[in-house]
C-alpha cells in the first residue's frame, strides 16, 4: 500500500507540473502502423474493415458477421466500445467471445487509438460512438432497434452516452465502468483533489445512467480495484431507471471478468440477457 501511495504522488506531482491534467494517461496514445487480428475463431472472410470520418478526424474499426449468410432477417449487432488500453488488438479476444455468443460484433478505435488520427477527448469520445453508430445505421443488414451498447471501463462513457441521449439501443451492457472523472481521480490516486482539477470533462456515467431507459446489465468485479464497485458502480447502478440487472462477479479483478466467471459462462449470460430483452 505505502509503494502504491507513493507511486500515486510520484503520478500526480508530475500530472500538476504538466498542465494539471490526467488525460494523457486515461487515453493511449502508442501509435500503431497496421492491425493484426488472430484468425483462430473468427475466419478472416467474415471481418471487414472499416474506415469512417469523424469530424476530421478518420476511425478504423472492424465488422464481424456471422456466418449465416443467407439470413433473411436483420442482423442484431453489439456496438462494442473498448478501454484505454492499446488498441483493437487488445480486444480482439472479447470480439471473439461475443462472436461465439452468436452476435454480429462491430468495434472501433477512438480517435488517437490505433490507427485513427487525433487526440482523444470527452467530446472526441462522444463525436467518435456517433460516428460508429451512424456507420451501423448506414447497413442495410442491421435492424437499428436491434443494437446492443457493450462499454467495458473507458468504454462506458461511449456506450452511456449514445444509449442516453442519442438512440435507444435494444439493450445496454456494461462492465466494469466508472462514475465519473471525479470519482476516477479520487479512486485512482487516493488524492482528495476535484476530478476537474486533473481532468478535462465530466465523463458523467450517473447522470447517463438516470436518462437511459434501455434495459441494463452491469457487469463488475468484487476485486476491482482500479474501478471499485463500491465507489463507482453502485452509485451507477443505483442512479439507473428500470430495467436494470446487476452482476457482481465474485473474485474478478477488473480486466477479467470473462475469465473468473468461465467462458461458457459468460457467453450464456450475454446471449441470455440479449435474448430476453
Amino acid at each position: 500500500m505505502i509503494k502504491r501511495i507513493i507511486v500515486v504522488l510520484a503520478v500526480a506531482a508530475v500530472v500538476m507540473l504538466n498542465g494539471c491534467s490526467m488525460d494523457s494517461f486515461l487515453f493511449n496514445t502508442l501509435d500503431l502502423a497496421s492491425y493484426s487480428l488472430s484468425s483462430a475463431v473468427i475466419p478472416d472472410s467474415l471481418v471487414k474493415a472499416v474506415t469512417l470520418k469523424s469530424g476530421s478526424e478518420t476511425l478504423y474499426g472492424f465488422y464481424v458477421k456471422q456466418p449465416d449468410t443467407d439470413r433473411i432477417e436483420p442482423h442484431q449487432v453489439i456496438l462494442y466500445h473498448h478501454g484505454n488500453k492499446h488498441n483493437i488488438e487488445a480486444y480482439w479476444d472479447r470480439v471473439e467471445l461475443l462472436y461465439r455468443a452468436g452476435f454480429d460484433v462491430f468495434i472501433y478505435d477512438y480517435r488517437g487509438f490505433g490507427m485513427s488520427t487525433g487526440s482523444s477527448s470527452e467530446q472526441g469520445l462522444h463525436e467518435d460512438a456517433l460516428a460508429a453508430l451512424n456507420y451501423l445505421r448506414s447497413r442495410n443488414d442491421i435492424d437499428t432497434t436491434q443494437i446492443v451498447n457493450y462499454g467495458f471501463s473507458l468504454g462506458g462513457v461511449p456506450c452511456m452516452y449514445l444509449s442516453a441521449y442519442v438512440h435507444k439501443p435494444k439493450c445496454v451492457i456494461t462492465e466494469a465502468i466508472f462514475a465519473s472523472s471525479e470519482a476516477l481521480i479520487r479512486t485512482g490516486t487516493l488524492l482528495d483533489v476535484p476530478g476537474n482539477y486533473l481532468m478535462k470533462g465530466a465523463f458523467d456515467n450517473v447522470e447517463a445512467a438516470r436518462i437511459r431507459t434501455a434495459p441494463l446489465l452491469m457487469l463488475h468485479g468484487t476485486a476491482d480495484t482500479f474501478v471499485p464497485f463500491d465507489q463507482h458502480g453502485k452509485y451507477i447502478y443505483d442512479a439507473a431507471q428500470q430495467p436494470k440487472m446487476q452482476r457482481l462477479i465474485d473474485g474478478a479483478e477488473h480486466s477479467g471478468i470473462p475469465s473468473t466467471m468461465g467462458e461458457s459462462a459468460y457467453i450464456e449470460l450475454i446471449r441470455t440477457f440479449i435474448k430476453g430483452n
